[in-house]
């Protein structure tokens, strides 16, 4: 027999049942929308959390610290628990080996300072980021006006846009400057100035400090840790310092610079890998080499191990629906062979072999589970849009993703269900004895 007789006449025998059919397929239908929807449910949430985490940076930037001798936990072997780390120190040397390791895309010593922006008459407090300005793209710095910094820049400075909408005036009191309208400030065009003189504007101010001048090159984008950040080539950044620790000095006061530990050494260095998957083998890498490194795909991961328990339990749902449907199969082809024995038993004196009759009973079983597949995907994809629509207005986290693969893999596992729930069936129509299935009414 032909594989196509096998699903011509597969087909025809299911629609001479149409009820019957109808209703097993729709077992199927409810049990492949479940379990692609309590999926999509899972994966909705991974997408969001990692959208959220997106946006406090980027998930391929390794945060790497020096180590200060403290306790720590081995990864090796739990005989070094609680052992002091010999100190390591993170310079110059350690930031080649990092730019040596494979996966590694870009690496940057990350120098931070707190000082204030000047336009005129008003200030902007601010967070200040000292960095290899030919690394700042590939760490994940975006802008929404303007450019990044490139290696080619000795100074000049990226604001984040919170900062650009802080400038306030200093000779204001706080109740002042809620009442005041905002200042109309174009800092792309306006004339910047940075000072670490956070009197600046006020008439305690230190005239020995000199307002410093320096290029405005792009705006970052509002919303996560940039957008309160000011970043600039580290050279800039370190010769700032000097000045800093230059006056600090002559006021008789002590070094405030936690940037630097000794010369040449750095407290912060940000490493990229070009790899997401990679990310966490390259963390530890660093980890075994002993400086302290940690990544936001660590939050992430903490994350998506809160919810685990909520995505085992929603997938079994679903599964639950698909073993129930599965059952209906089942009943639905055993009730089949009882009633066309008399058909088995004609098929097989005029000639059919056994290994049709199996076929023919697992062609209908397979047609039912991917009817049932198919209309399921359609139906998933509507109780997607529904749980999303019903998220977006409820300002959930709960959100619904159905990738490509989850609509192949549904209609092929709806298929392969059918097929294993007509198995037992067809082998039962196997064993029929010919003559006995002949002198059935």
């Amino acid at each position: 027999m032909s594989t196509r007789d096998l699903i011509m006449m597969a087909v025809r025998n299911l629609w001479k049942r149409k009820l019957r059919t109808f209703l097993t397929i729709l077992g199927v239908v409810i049990g492949t929308t479940s379990i692609v929807v309590m999926i999509s449910i899972g994966i909705g949430m991974n997408e969001s959390f990692k959208k959220q985490v997106e946006e406090w940076g980027s998930l391929q930037v390794i945060d790497v610290y020096g180590n200060n001798g403290d306790m720590f936990i081995s990864s090796d072997s739990d005989q070094n628990k609680g052992k002091p780390k010999k100190n390591v120190a993170l310079d110059g040397a350690a930031i080649e080996k990092f730019r040596q390791m494979e996966y590694v895309e870009a690496v940057s010593p990350i120098v931070r300072e707190s000082m204030m922006l000047v336009c005129g008459k008003y200030v902007s407090d601010a967070s200040f980021i000292g960095l290899d300005p030919g690394a700042m793209e590939a760490l994940g710095y975006k802008v929404e006006e303007g450019r990044t910094l490139t290696a080619e820049d000795q100074e000049g400075i990226v604001i984040g846009r919170s900062v650009v909408s802080g400038f306030y005036n200093p000779k204001l009191s706080w109740q002042m400057q809620m009442q005041a309208e905002p200042p109309e400030i174009n800092v792309m065009e306006d004339k910047i100035l940075l000072t670490y003189d956070w009197s600046y504007g006020t008439q305690y101010a230190d005239k020995s400090i000199k307002a410093i001048k320096t290029p405005v090159l792009g705006i970052m984008p509002e919303g996560g840790g940039n957008g309160y950040s000011v970043v600039m080539p580290l050279k800039q950044m370190e010769k700032i310092q000097k000045e800093k620790e230059a006056w600090r000095k002559k006021q008789g006061g002590y070094s405030s610079s936690g940037n630097q530990k000794k010369k040449g050494e750095y407290q912060q260095v940000a490493v990229k890998v070009n790899d997401l998957n990679k990310v966490q083998e390259v963390q530890q890498q660093i980890k075994d080499m002993g400086f302290q490194a940690s990544s936001l795909t660590d939050q992430l991961e903490t994350m998506k191990e809160t919810t685990k328990m909520l995505r085992i339990v929603l997938g079994a749902i679903g599964a639950v629906s698909l073993i129930v449907a599965a059952i209906g199969i089942t009943n639905t082809m055993v009730m089949a062979i009882y009633e066309r024995t008399r058909e088995i038993g004609i098929m097989k004196v005029i000639g059919a072999s056994l290994r049709d009759i199996k076929l023919l009973f697992l062609t209908e079983a397979a047609f039912i589970g991917f009817a049932g597949g198919v209309l399921g995907i359609v139906t998933s994809f509507l109780m997607s849009l529904l749980v999303n629509l019903v998220a977006t207005k409820q300002a959930s986290e709960m959100t619904s993703s159905i990738p490509i693969w989850l609509y192949l893999s549904a209609v092929a596992f709806a298929t392969i269900i059918g097929v294993l729930s007509g198995y037992l069936p067809a082998k039962r129509a196997m064993k029929l004895s010919a003559l006995t299935a002949i002198k059935t009414e």
